[in-house]
């Protein structure tokens, strides 16, 4: 992979306060020398993401994420390496030097496919606001109740009843058939044709959080028209991926953090309704089931988020698996209910925002919703039906921790199903120790099995595996010591995954006068790569020249004493010959020698 030079690198990373970084992101707090807080990149409820500030690294603990701000930057804002060393630059104020021929071609294939889909969207605007193509697509828009101000706002445009349209003005304006294709505006036909994806369509441009185009949905005006399903989005590309954006993120995400609170819709005029009523805060799934991706981007903004999905669709098992994992990333999950048939953007434009107002004032948290689901439609009187209810409301309110959020909840549930409370409680307190049970007995085997991989043979391992990362982590961030580490310790001085690690950086094709986590990513495996943010994070940044140098002494004394027990081990077996115990003679006093040359 082609890079800038370690110089730029280095002082781009020094200029950049990561904990600063970071916690534009997350909330941090300090413990000791280093910051911690909920990780980014998984759901957890006790944090176990850490960021070391002297040495400009974070790790996660949890999920083994972890690296510097560029990669930091890489992971939570879905940017390439080099748009990540362009985003933290802009920061802190730095110019980037000139890019190798490679950098430029990735970079500029990147920045075409978002300049394409910029000038597709204004394209698209406008033949549906300036030309007789677009005049039904504007009056069905006008139905809908959106002005030329939403259309604007959102800008919003129309893909005409034309095969090759779009296709002919981009390439006029010289972009390759290659990269339309690659930004997924075309499809290609019989004999290596190519034709217009979207064609008699209203288009909704996807923006992402930073305001520009990386996608389009649009909908079919004539639905009678043999053009496709009803809604057609654009596939992933270079640029987009569904499961990590939200439509209408761009414009929602200051009122979101400002409100601490965001309303996710299901469809792209909801959301322009919505907007146009007041309600800012509204953005769109892209689908409605919700990921973690699209939970821990909400997270960023916000800790509060009330679901408007139509009725026929939030009670649907991918529905409730991605109101779970927005409730799991640390959001607290409220289901606004909405009558049979009615969506928001309907009740929006026939009853007004008062009313939508007191939906979300009547909103239900997530336990309370998944009652209702429950409940909802059941014939109880029917002793069968009444006994699956009964059990899928002690299996829900089971995983209820908190002791007096499940009374809450239990009271609520027997009122609704008009089962006696006591004995209702009586089953899920019995569900409840059960599943502890079954927990404990699970998380004692994960621990053992732990245990199990990471056991070695020498005693006092947590201690020799201490001294060994410490070593190694100095060894990484601190170039003036690695000449002396590497003249008193070699990689048969270290254990486990500390050896693996040590191997790369003393075989000579790491070490250099700086040693970046980026140029060694393609050679280092998943779990090597997560074991380098570790260590780093874990180094103890008080330790002085001499504490170190003394630590590397202790090592390989260590590496050689073992090796003495061994050969005395052989030395006293009787049958020996004589070559060969001449040179295990020769072998110990070598061994003799380094030691006292050291002491």
């Amino acid at each position: 992979m082609t890079r800038y030079s370690d110089e730029f690198i280095d002082e781009l990373k020094e200029n950049v306060d990561i904990v600063d970084l970071i916690s534009d992101y997350l909330e941090l707090k300090k413990t000791g020398n280093r910051y911690k807080g909920l990780c980014p990149f998984h759901s957890e409820k006790t944090p176990s993401f850490f960021v070391n500030p002297d040495n400009n690294f974070y790790h996660c603990f949890g999920c083994g994420a972890g690296g510097d701000s560029i990669n930091f930057v890489m992971e939570i804002e879905n940017l390439t390496f080099i748009e990540s060393v362009k985003m933290l630059a802009e920061r802190s104020g730095m110019e980037l030097p000139d890019m190798s021929n490679q950098q430029r071609q990735v970079y500029k294939e990147r920045e075409n496919i978002f300049s394409l889909n910029k000038l597709a969207a204004r394209f698209y605007n406008y033949l549906l606001t300036d030309t007789n193509m677009g005049k039904e697509a504007l009056e069905y828009l006008n139905k809908r109740g959106f002005n030329e101000e939403d259309i604007k706002r959102f800008h919003l445009g129309y893909a005409a009843d034309e095969w090759q349209l779009l296709l002919n003005f981009l390439k006029k304006k010289d972009f390759s058939i290659h990269l339309i294709k690659k930004a997924g505006l075309i499809s290609e036909g019989n004999n290596n044709s190519h034709y217009d994806k979207f064609r008699n369509r209203v288009m909704f441009p996807i923006f992402n959080n930073r305001g520009e185009v990386i996608a389009f949905g649009g909908r079919i005006l004539d639905s009678e028209d043999n053009y496709g399903p009803k809604y057609l989005n654009s596939p992933e590309t270079q640029i987009f991926s569904k499961k990590k954006n939200l439509y209408g993120l761009h414009l929602a995400k200051d009122r979101i953090r400002k409100e601490n609170s965001c309303i996710i819709m299901e469809g792209y005029t909801d959301v322009i309704q919505a907007h146009k009523n007041g309600f800012k805060n509204s953005i769109a799934s892209l689908g409605t089931a919700f990921t973690e991706e699209q939970a821990k981007l909400i997270k960023r903004y916000a800790e509060n988020a009330y679901i408007a999905y139509d009725a026929d669709t939030a009670g649907n098992k991918a529905t409730l698996r991605g109101l779970d994992i927005l409730n799991n990333t640390g959001i607290n999950v409220k289901v606004i209910e909405l009558e049979e048939g009615s969506d928001p953007d309907q009740l929006l434009k026939n009853e007004g925002s008062d009313v939508f107002n007191e939906l979300i004032e009547n909103a239900v948290n997530l336990i309370d919703f998944k009652i209702n689901m429950i409940v909802k439609d059941k014939n109880l009187s029917e002793p069968g039906i009444r006994k699956k209810v009964l059990r899928s409301i002690v299996e829900l309110l089971s995983g209820v921790e908190d002791n007096l959020e499940r009374e809450i909840y239990l009271e609520r549930a027997a009122a609704k199903t008009n089962f006696k409370a006591d004995i209702l409680a009586e089953e899920v307190e019995k569900e409840f120790k059960e599943n502890k049970r079954r927990n404990y007995k699970s998380n004692r085997e994960k621990q053992n099995k732990k245990k199990e991989k990471t056991f070695d043979l020498y005693s006092q391992l947590s201690y020799y595996q201490k001294v060994e990362e410490e070593i190694l982590a100095h060894f990484i961030s601190n170039p003036s010591l690695r000449e002396e580490l590497a003249g008193r310790i070699s990689k048969n001085d270290f254990n486990g995954r500390t050896a693996q690690l040590a191997e790369r950086l003393f075989k000579g094709s790491v070490i250099s006068n700086s040693i970046h986590l980026d140029k060694i990513k393609e050679e280092l495996e998943e779990e090597l790569l997560s074991y380098w943010s570790e260590i780093l994070v874990k180094q103890d940044n008080s330790l002085d020249r001499n504490r170190i140098l003394d630590l590397a002494d202790y090592l390989s004394s260590k590496r050689i004493s073992k090796n003495k027990e061994k050969l005395c081990r052989l030395i006293s077996k009787k049958e020996l010959s004589l070559d060969k115990l001449n040179r295990i003679l020769l072998t110990f006093y070598s061994l003799n020698y380094n030691i006292e040359r050291r002491d």
